[in-house]
């Protein structure tokens, strides 16, 4: 059974995952922690670096193992990187929690925030990261909380996040 008390961002690259977090650590006393910063920890090295070294898939494997350490902290909320739910033990953890939420927005407004970033799949191009996009949205979409990007800012999102959670 997974614990009521942790929270999990999802969403694709540049949706506002990292924002929303710090936004929530500014206001409240719940422990953020970005899953991508865990796994450069573990591993001393940039996910840029990962991916170029070692490919995708070590990545995603290092990613579930540093997942497994973190998933079930009191009052934290979890910000995922935009590719971990291609992993079933997170896909089914997130899906399966009251307290994940997706934050949802068009390629477009993605790729306009993305495109010149140092993000490992951007050098593929708009129409490979357009197919990962969509690849990726029905395990996104299984999350139990979507919040609509294009029509909230970042400060909306992370108060509606805190209102949902009230872990007070």
């Amino acid at each position: 059974m997974m614990s009521n008390n942790t929270a999990y961002l999802v969403g694709f690259m540049g949706s506002g995952k990292s924002s929303i977090l710090q936004l929530i650590q500014e206001k409240t006393e719940f422990n953020t922690i970005d899953l991508d910063d865990i796994v450069e920890a573990e591993n001393s090295e940039s996910i840029e670096n990962m991916f170029k070294k070692f490919g995708e898939e070590f990545f995603r494997q290092e990613e579930e193992k540093s997942f497994i350490k973190i998933q079930n902290m009191p009052k934290t909320i979890i910000s995922l990187g935009g590719g971990s739910l291609a992993s079933d033990l997170i896909r089914n953890t997130v899906q399966q929690s009251e307290n994940s939420f997706y934050l949802k927005n068009e390629f477009i407004n993605l790729w306009q925030y993305i495109k010149n970033s140092d993000r490992p799949l951007v050098d593929l191009g708009e129409v490979e990261v357009m197919n990962i996009y969509h690849n990726r949205l029905k395990s996104y979409e299984q999350c139990r909380n979507i919040i609509d990007m294009s029509k909230h800012s970042l400060q909306e999102a992370s108060k509606i996040i805190v209102a949902q959670l009230g872990w007070d």
